[in-house]
């Protein structure tokens, strides 16, 4: 019987986690710019910002993103990837995020686009 039940909890587990998709996962907005706060110091410009993303899968779950930023041809000139809850999962509905510092300078960025790229349930 022991087996049975840690059985079904194994396979409704996965089930569960099977529901949420990728496509579950909206990014609903970004603010962000480069800001320079050396004043007269040399320093290099950073990223400060939030994006809010929206969680539509029926449970909590973590979600991986992609910044990436783009030159005035639209060529790529950085990205990264990141975990903006780090390990834990990420309640159904919005969910407001830091963008500071995941991108570096470059005087030739003129856009960046965020976007999710995979999904995974933390377990707790």
């Amino acid at each position: 019987m022991k087996v049975f039940i840690a059985l079904f909890f194994c396979i409704f587990s996965h089930i569960s986690y099977a529901s949420c998709m990728l496509s579950d996962i909206k990014i609903t907005s970004v603010k962000a710019n480069f800001v320079d706060q050396c004043g007269v110091n040399k320093c290099s410009p950073h990223l400060q910002g939030v994006a809010t993303l929206e969680n539509n899968c029926p449970e909590a779950i973590g979600v991986q993103i992609k910044i990436t930023s783009y030159d005035k041809s639209g060529a790529p000139v950085s990205t990264n990837e990141l975990w903006p809850a780090s390990i834990r999962n990420i309640p159904t509905g919005d969910y407001v995020f830091s963008l500071d510092q995941y991108l570096n300078y470059d005087p030739s960025i003129t856009s960046f686009s965020v976007k999710p790229v995979a999904v995974n349930r933390w377990s707790n």
